[in-house]
């Protein structure tokens, strides 16, 4: 017999009665009301690493699809996106309309709310329609990493049991209709194959035709319908990274995007500025930020290119005067890079935040100093959370934002623990785990995972080392799997990069540990110089002596111009620690 809280997360797909998941519901919504109004600790140990956020408003009970609605309504004529590298914008009414063909379209197809579809492609405007159309629809929407190749698109479309898939034609060597046709041969539930090209590709729709399949009369049915569309249904499912084996498919619902991503632009202030988005469409921060974000804001949301390109979001962010900027650490370094060697003037971003990946204190100087944004800020996710846990509160001090991952999300309880699933004391690193109404519904047809993730009493465990301050501030210390054990010694590899950074020569570290005989671990740094410097070896270890303890001082340290990394932004640390394997400069782990 499964268990409460996977039977919850798995209403949708396992069909449970309409009155079992209300009461269910109700049941999860009583778990977490509180009545403070503000982060307090747990009255009867407080010393230990546990904090709830209540919020200053209650969470929205609605939809993307109506909150779409509601958004064309306040902002008709307002540009909703910008489409740089297609020439091409749409306002909201006008992508509420499109949506609303879309869906009426899809529809006609056949498919059905709960339905799963992919969209596979770069950032173009073609992913937001689609997007919007499949959550008009109630349609569940599996967004697909571009430079997937055959066999990763074939477990995803496989693993979701998908019916339709929405992509371009090509994206530079990616011949995404070629692609799907050969996978589609082998999955026969693969219903529809929608292409957004010109020219018609033999054996697909095209995006325009399904557009225009409905009548008009089914195309206003589309509004009447989103009262059949719960707060509480699956919208979304992200695939993880798979670092280790296939990646996992969390679902996500319309309730936990609708609200966390309102307190990510509530924080940041982006009501109807313009957004140079840099992340993809398909990753949690893009759909936060970039998709549904810009709904509760009015803000225009600005594609500089179809994948990151430093060069053009510079360029971007100046011919388009944009005061709003994302990206991951490692964006932010390039794009510091870009300035650093062009000279480009910037004058107009605002604010922005930096995710993903921790950052360092010296590359949020750099922001301000280089893109000349102030206001900087911090944010912490992950996906199985929706995204955000921690923010950056709007008029912190700058020490703040440098040296933590931000405060407490609203309407979220976080605690850390041992190894044991005691509660540390506050300042001691441990486990985050994060409770609320944004947790995932689950992972897609994986209720062993699921079990793993989720514990009985709704806790999610992250796999994240955490410090909680008792203000409400968090500090990451990394990944439970990346901490470094030399000897005993614990070595966390974000300290050791956020030191490295700090070197006045030094653009961009990252850090992972490595087989030695003696110590059983020893610390490989890849270094990136910045423009136009020159360092040895010697020069980085004088750096660190003194500074930090002997055994924390990298043996191998390695410079390097570029790292292997997700479409994303993240570094792929195991495939970075393969390549220096293979090439003998760090010694291999015995085969057991």
């Amino acid at each position: 017999m499964l268990s409460r809280h996977i039977i919850v997360r798995f209403a949708v797909r396992q069909n449970v009665e309409s009155d079992s998941r209300h009461a269910a519901i109700v049941l999860q919504k009583r778990r977490h009301s509180v009545s403070t109004a503000a982060a307090l600790p747990l009255p009867d140990k407080p010393k230990l690493s546990y904090l709830r956020n209540p919020g200053s408003r209650p969470l929205l009970e609605t939809t993307i699809g109506k909150l779409l609605e509601t958004a064309a309504g306040r902002w008709p004529e307002r540009d909703c996106v910008i489409s740089i590298h297609q020439s091409s914008r749409l306002t909201y009414g006008e992508l509420l309309l499109r949506a609303d063909k879309l869906a009426a379209g899809l529809k006609k197809l056949g498919l059905r709310k709960g339905d799963r579809i992919g969209i596979w492609g770069p950032n173009e405007i073609e992913w937001l329609i689609s997007y919007m159309g499949a959550a008009r629809a109630g349609l569940i929407v599996a967004g697909i990493n571009p430079y997937y190749q055959l066999g990763e698109l074939h477990y995803c479309l496989k693993k979701i049991g998908a019916k339709a898939v929405l992509a371009p034609e090509s994206y530079r060597t990616q011949r995404y209709a070629e692609m799907l046709l050969t996978v589609k041969k082998n999955l026969p539930m693969l219903d529809h194959i929608i292409v957004y090209a010109d020219d018609h590709v033999t054996g697909t729709r095209r995006f325009r035709d399904v557009e225009s399949l409905a009548d008009r009369k089914e195309v206003e049915m589309v509004k009447e319908e989103q009262v059949e569309i719960s707060p509480y249904n699956g919208t979304n499912i992200q695939f993880t990274s798979g670092t280790t084996g296939n990646p996992k498919a969390v679902l996500l619902s319309q309730r936990g995007l609708v609200n966390n991503s309102r307190q990510a632009v509530t924080r940041l202030d982006t009501d109807g500025r313009k957004i140079c988005l840099n992340v993809p469409y398909f990753h949690a921060f893009g759909m936060v930020m970039g998709i549904v974000g810009p709904l509760h804001a009015g803000s225009t949301v600005v594609l500089e290119s179809p994948t990151f390109n430093p060069i053009k979001s510079i360029e971007a962010i100046i011919a388009e005067k944009c005061s709003v900027c994302f990206g991951t650490p490692t964006m932010w370094t390039n794009m510091i890079d870009v300035q650093t060697r062009t000279g480009a003037k910037i004058d107009t971003l605002y604010t922005g935040s930096t995710g993903g990946a921790p950052a360092s204190p010296d590359l949020y100087k750099r922001v301000r100093e280089c893109l000349r944004m102030e206001r900087i800020k911090s944010i912490y996710g992950l996906t199985e959370n929706t995204a955000i846990v921690n923010q950056a509160l709007p008029e912190e001090d700058n020490q703040l934002t440098e040296t933590t991952i931000g405060y407490i999300s609203d309407h979220l309880e976080i605690k850390v623990i041992d190894e044991k699933g005691e509660m540390v004391p506050f300042g001691t690193p441990g486990e985050l785990c994060t409770r609320g109404y944004s947790i995932m519904l689950g992972y897609w047809d994986d209720e062993e995972s699921t079990r793993k993730a989720i514990m009985e009493d709704e806790w999610l465990k992250t796999g994240d080392q955490y410090v909680l301050r008792e203000d409400g501030y968090g500090i990451i210390v990394g990944r439970l799997k990346d901490m470094i054990i030399r000897g005993g010694e614990n070595i966390y590899p974000k300290e050791i990069e956020h030191f490295l950074e700090s070197h006045p020569s030094i653009l961009e570290v990252h850090a992972f540990g490595v087989h030695d005989d003696v110590y059983g671990e020893e610390m490989c740094a890849c270094v990136r110089l910045r423009s136009g410097a020159k360092i040895s070896v010697d020069d980085v270890v004088n750096y660190a002596k003194g500074k930090i303890a002997k055994f924390k001082i990298p043996r191998y340290i390695v410079f390097r111009e570029e790292f292997p990394k997700t479409t994303s932004g993240k570094i792929q640390k195991y495939k970075l620690r393969q390549e220096m394997e293979d090439q003998g400069i760090v010694p291999k782990a015995p085969q057991s």
